[in-house]
């Protein structure tokens, strides 16, 4: 492997919508809502205030409560951090996202992860999201990588069926420690 790609919520940063929506909603609306008006906000089709008030006109709770929940709830993990650090020394790291702008970009900000990449795509900014293969490829073009010495690691079984269908590898993340076992046993990367 040359070139390491990472999701971001529920890698290196805990998940949100999961969380905060069936507060909400019934679960089963919860799910068809993010894959459905979530996912369009990925894709940038609408603004993060406008997801926010649909979610208001939707349930009742004032978008600004949302928003807070939302950053109320991120938490970043210091051992993916430090495991992507020890990588960066000899491999090409990505970060590959679904996610809204401007939240992912502020939490970005606030904890230092552009640093950690040598390359960054927000689905709501390029216009695609995982699982397309499409935007898989976008990434190894903007990293100059070979799909084939490239690998995605992702919390989602659904997101590494469309990195696989662009020609890469995949990890289902689980924990740092069982990510670090699946990088030395697969591609003896020791980090």
């Amino acid at each position: 492997m040359k070139t390491i790609v990472f999701d971001f919520f529920g890698v290196i940063c805990s998940e949100i919508a999961p969380f905060v929506l069936p507060k909400y909603m019934a679960p089963d609306v919860a799910v068809e809502f993010k894959r459905t008006v979530v996912h369009d906000a990925d894709l940038g089709k609408m603004s993060q205030a406008e997801l926010f008030a649909t979610i208001e006109k939707l349930t009742g709770a004032p978008a600004k409560q949302l928003e807070a929940e939302f950053y109320a709830l991120v938490r970043i993990d210091g051992e993916v951090v430090e495991l992507i650090e020890s990588l960066r020394q000899t491999y090409r790291v990505g970060l590959l996202t679904n996610a809204v702008v401007p939240f992912v970009r502020d939490v970005m900000a606030e904890h230092k992860i552009e640093r950690l990449f040598d390359t960054i795509l927000v689905s709501a900014e390029e216009g695609l999201a995982k699982p397309d293969p499409a935007y898989y490829a976008r990434m190894l073009e903007r990293m100059s990588a070979h799909a084939g010495t490239s690998v995605m690691i992702d919390d989602n079984p659904d997101n590494l069926v469309g990195a696989r269908a662009a020609g890469m590898d995949g990890i289902l993340y689980e924990s740092c420690t069982k990510l670090k076992n699946d990088l030395a046993e697969r591609y003896a990367i020791r980090a």
